[in-house]
C-alpha cells in the first residue's frame, strides 16, 4: 500500500527553524523537542535544506566552534524529499542508498512533515508483529 506510512506521519507536527538561525538555535531546537533534523526554510517558508545533528557534529568537529554561525552554512542543501505516495520499501531503499536518516515530505511543492528511519523501522516492526499475530491466532484455531 503506497503512502500509508508518510500519509499517517503527514499529520504529526513537523519543525522547521529559518535558515537565517544560529547554530545554537537549532541544537537548542533540536534538544527542546528530541529531533534528530529539522527542513530549514527561507522567509517565505520554501523548503532551502536541512539540518541534523550529524550536520551539527561534524561542524563541531571541523571547525572553529562559532555557536552564532548561521545554520545556512552547515545545512544539507541537497533536499533528498519524499511525497504523499511513496511505498515504504522505497523509503526504506533511498534512505539507505542515500546513507540519510530524515527525509521532508513536501507535496505540490508544500512541506507537510518529515519522515525518519526510525519511523520506517517501527512501521516495519509492526507490520511483522501483526503479521506474527495472524498466523498465531491462525495455528491456534486448528489446534
Amino acid at each position: 500500500m503506497a503512502g500509508v506510512l508518510v500519509k499517517s506521519l503527514s499529520q504529526r507536527k513537523c519543525f522547521t527553524i529559518e535558515a537565517s538561525s544560529s547554530v545554537k538555535d537549532a541544537a537548542d531546537k533540536l534538544t527542546e523537542f528530541n529531533i534528530g533534523a529539522m527542513p530549514v526554510i527561507d522567509s517565505q517558508g520554501n523548503v532551502v535544506g536541512i539540518i541534523s545533528e550529524r550536520d551539527i557534529s561534524r561542524y563541531i568537529c571541523n571547525e572553529k566552534l562559532n555557536l552564532d554561525e548561521s545554520i545556512s552554512k552547515i545545512m544539507s542543501k541537497n533536499i533528498i524529499s519524499c511525497d504523499l505516495e511513496i511505498s515504504v520499501s522505497e523509503l526504506m531503499e533511498t534512505m539507505t542508498n542515500r546513507k540519510i536518516r530524515h527525509m521532508p515530505i513536501i507535496d505540490k511543492h508544500k512541506l507537510i512533515g518529515i519522515v525518519s528511519i526510525g519511523d520506517v523501522v517501527n512501521h516495519i516492526i509492526h507490520k511483522y508483529e501483526v503479521e506474527n499475530d495472524a498466523l498465531r491466532n491462525y495455528i491456534n484455531g486448528f489446534s
